[in-house]
């Protein structure tokens, strides 16, 4: 089934609005869905077409029309440099891109430029559809792929994930057994929705009919009173939102009496903020694991278990099956991951699509064991690779960028202990004296998404090329921070 019918399924006389206080209802999203009334994908079949739009009414219409006119939704994040949006146009062969994002002119030269009808999408907001003025050869290998996902990996580089319509009704059908998701129920949603789990949360609540407010503010503590004024029924998050509402908000000492449960993904959170946040939704919080290439969530902790399992990333979800491979010479196991839900690969990337599977097992790159309850637990990545803000981030990419500027002799990226993603320059002695690390800051901008920018960077002339180890390296950080 194409996964727009499915979503759509009994939703032609549901006479509800999708987000809470923004018009649009599912009975007019069935309609505009089922006549085509975007009205521009009618002569294109097999194309890849990209999105780069927040969580609003333009992003549901656009996704759900391309993926019922039989093309491929290539999701694009929001806040990217706007050469990098181009240059991944052009490496992916993407002939037609969706956004409201204004461009230079000259950016878009190569693009034909025209503005959707305003009054099909019930919004302000002006939205453009792009289309190259010489078109591609499209990819042969999109056949009942639904969406691509961009996500980075050991070489750092963005790499397009595959899922198909399959992939996706399976994963949603899935999340609908494990999580109490009902069609009364109203969601708070903070995550954007070119991230899979962002996507996911959209996905279930559709398909379940379901109401969602649109959380828009940069401020995560206005979660606390949306939650209250429009009587959410849950939330989701990754680690990060969860430690800014514990420790920058009064979170703790608001009652939320409306709230059925909070799930949260995207990373390990720190165990203290699970106890704390486990002690004020008692058998309401569940903890999940996932992977964008399993489109995207695994596993899942029953919110009654997670306080005996409170280390855990739980059982696979069902449909989903988990294995551990011995790695070569080592006493670690690398966790591999099978289902309807898993990838049909990496696009453009045949070797690298064939290198992540072992049979029919998704090798996830996590470390990890399970004990005897078969509750499955994860040490640590085998690449250099951590999560940051829920995103995955490359350290040796970010490495590499940075070493291309023109002043930089050497750098060194690490984590310290309070989770600060901390970057090490090495430049001339000369330069030291006139460049700021403020300035490196701004030319970082122009390579790197917000979540990939470090937290603190600081400038030395002191040769790097000794400082391998983390211990050196912090050693180093904290004699520059006296």
């Amino acid at each position: 089934m194409n996964f727009s019918e499915y979503i759509l399924q009994g939703k032609s006389n549901l006479n509800k609005e999708i987000f809470i206080g923004r018009g649009l209802r599912y009975s007019e999203l069935y309609k505009i869905i089922k006549n085509n009334l975007l009205n521009k994908f009618d002569k294109i079949k097999g194309e890849l077409i990209g999105i780069c739009l927040d969580n609003s009414e333009e992003f549901i219409i656009s996704y759900l029309s391309i993926l019922k006119s039989k093309n491929t939704a290539v999701l694009f994040e929001k806040g990217l440099p706007e050469e990098r949006y181009f240059s991944l146009l052009k490496k992916f062969k993407i002939n037609y891109f969706i956004t409201n994002s204004l461009f230079h002119k000259k950016t878009i030269s190569d693009f034909y430029s025209e503005k959707i009808n305003k009054n099909l999408i019930k919004s302000e907001n002006v939205l453009f559809y792009l289309r190259k003025k010489k078109i591609l050869s499209p990819n042969k290998n999109l056949k009942k792929v639904a969406v691509v996902i961009f996500t980075s990996g050991s070489t750092g580089e963005k790499k397009g994930v595959m899922l198909t319509h399959e992939n996706l009704i399976h994963n949603t059908n899935s999340i609908l057994k494990v999580l109490p998701i009902g069609k009364k129920d109203k969601v708070n949603l903070l995550l954007p929705p070119s991230y899979s789990f962002g996507l996911s949360v959209i996905n279930t609540h559709l398909k379940k009919g379901a109401e969602i407010y649109i959380h828009n503010s940069p401020f995560v503590g206005s979660l606390i009173n949306e939650l209250k004024k429009f009587k959410c029924n849950s939330f989701y998050g990754v680690p990060s939102t969860f430690e800014i509402l514990l420790e920058k908000t009064d979170f703790m000492d608001h009652k939320f009496p409306y709230i059925k449960y909070a799930a949260q993904a995207g990373g390990n959170l720190n165990i203290d903020i699970k106890r704390k946040i486990l002690s004020k939704f008692k058998n309401k919080f569940y903890v999940m694991y996932g992977a964008t290439e399993a489109s995207p969530r695994l596993s899942y902790v029953p919110a009654r278990k997670l306080k005996d399992k409170i280390k855990s990333i739980g059982i696979p979800i069902p449909g989903v099956k988990f294995k551990l491979f011995k790695q070569k010479k080592t006493s670690l196991y690398e966790l591999g991951v099978a289902g309807k839900n898993i990838m049909k690969g990496y696009l453009n990337e045949e070797t690298l699509t064939k290198k992540s599977f072992k049979g029919n097992f998704f090798l996830t790159g996590d470390l990890g064991y399970k004990d005897k309850e078969n509750f499955f637990f994860i040490n640590k990545r085998a690449d250099k690779t951590i999560k940051r803000y829920g995103f995955k981030v490359n350290l040796s990419l970010l490495e590499s960028k940075v070493k291309k500027i023109r002043i930089v002799r050497d750098c060194k990226i690490f984590v310290n202990d309070n989770k600060k993603l901390i970057l090490i320059v090495q430049v001339r002695k000369k330069d030291k004296k006139y460049y700021k690390s403020k300035n490196l800051h701004i030319e970082l901008k122009k390579y790197f998404t917000t979540y990939e920018i470090p937290d603190e960077i600081l400038l030395t002339d002191k040769i790097l090329n000794s400082f391998n180890k983390k211990t050196s390296i912090e050693n180093l950080y904290q004699g520059l921070n006296r």
